[in-house]
C-alpha cells in the first residue's frame, strides 16, 4: 500500500486478482468509539453499551494486532477524521506497507468500486461466501459472482457475538478450515474486524474482505450512506494520509 487513496484502490484489486492469501479489515469512527468504551451505534442496528459489552471491545482490540504479510488494515484518514486517525494508530500494530484508508472503497473511489469490484471478484473465478445479515438479497449479484454459501449474522452484531461467541467461532473455524481459495465478503458492522481476524488465524489460504455498506443499494435496496447518492459531495472526497 502507498497510502494514496486511488493507488491503494487499484493495488487492492490487483492483490485480489493475484494473491492466494489476503485480508482487508477496515476500522473507522464506529470501531474507535467501541475502543474508547463510548455508548455508540448506527442506523444498521448495532449498539455498543459503555462498560457492558467489554468482551466485544476486547475481541475488537485484539483483532487490530495482526502483523502478518498481506493482512491489510484500513483506518480513518487525517483529512476526514484526524482524531480517530491518531487514536487508531495506537491500536493497529501493522507495518505501514500493509496499511491504507478505511475509505478505500468509498468516497472518490466509490464509482470505480461499482465498476470494478464485483468484476474483479468474478475474474478470480473463486467461490464466494458472504458473511452478513440473512436479510441480504444475494440473488441480485449471484449472476456476477459465484456465491456458494452464506454465514448469517443476525440482529445487533455486538450482543449476537457476546451471547454466541463460542458457537460463532466454531462456525467461522468450520468455514475457514475446510476449503482453500475462497473469497469471504464480510459486512457485519464492527464485528467484521473480529470475523476476519479469527478466520485468518484459522486459514490464511483464503481472501477475506471487509466490504462494509458498499453493496447496500444492491443487496438491501437502500442507499444507507451519503456516498451511495449520485452528486453528493462525499463522492468527491479524496482521503489523505
Amino acid at each position: 500500500m502507498h497510502q494514496d487513496h486511488r493507488k491503494d484502490f487499484y493495488e487492492a484489486l490487483d492483490m485480489i486478482r493475484k494473491s492466494d492469501s489476503l485480508a482487508i479489515s477496515r476500522c473507522a469512527d464506529g470501531e474507535a468509539g467501541v475502543l474508547k468504551n463510548n455508548t455508540i451505534g448506527n442506523k444498521d442496528g448495532w449498539l455498543y453499551k459503555k462498560d457492558k459489552n467489554l468482551i466485544f471491545r476486547a475481541d475488537l482490540r485484539e483483532s487490530l494486532t495482526c502483523t502478518d504479510d498481506n493482512f491489510i488494515y484500513g483506518i480513518s484518514s487525517r483529512n476526514v477524521d484526524e482524531e480517530n486517525y491518531q487514536f487508531l494508530r495506537r491500536f493497529v500494530r501493522q507495518r505501514l506497507e500493509y496499511m491504507t484508508f478505511s475509505d478505500i472503497w468509498v468516497n472518490a473511489n466509490y464509482e470505480l468500486f461499482n465498476q470494478l469490484f464485483l468484476k474483479t471478484i468474478q475474474e478470480t473465478k473463486r467461490d464466494v461466501v458472504f458473511v452478513t445479515n440473512p436479510k441480504a438479497k444475494l440473488k441480485r449479484i449471484d449472476s456476477v459472482v459465484n456465491i456458494t454459501d452464506m454465514i448469517p449474522v443476525k440482529g445487533n452484531c455486538i450482543t449476537t457475538w457476546e451471547k454466541n461467541r463460542g458457537f460463532m467461532k466454531g462456525v467461522l473455524d468450520l468455514h475457514a478450515s475446510l476449503t482453500d481459495g475462497r473469497v469471504f465478503l464480510v459486512a457485519a458492522g464492527p464485528l467484521t474486524n473480529i470475523i476476519i481476524y479469527h478466520m485468518w488465524r484459522v486459514n490464511q489460504k483464503n481472501i477475506y474482505i471487509d466490504i462494509g455498506s458498499t453493496l447496500d443499494p444492491l443487496i438491501y435496496s437502500r442507499k444507507s450512506r451519503n456516498y451511495h447518492k449520485d452528486g453528493h459531495p462525499d463522492r468527491n472526497v479524496v482521503d489523505a494520509w
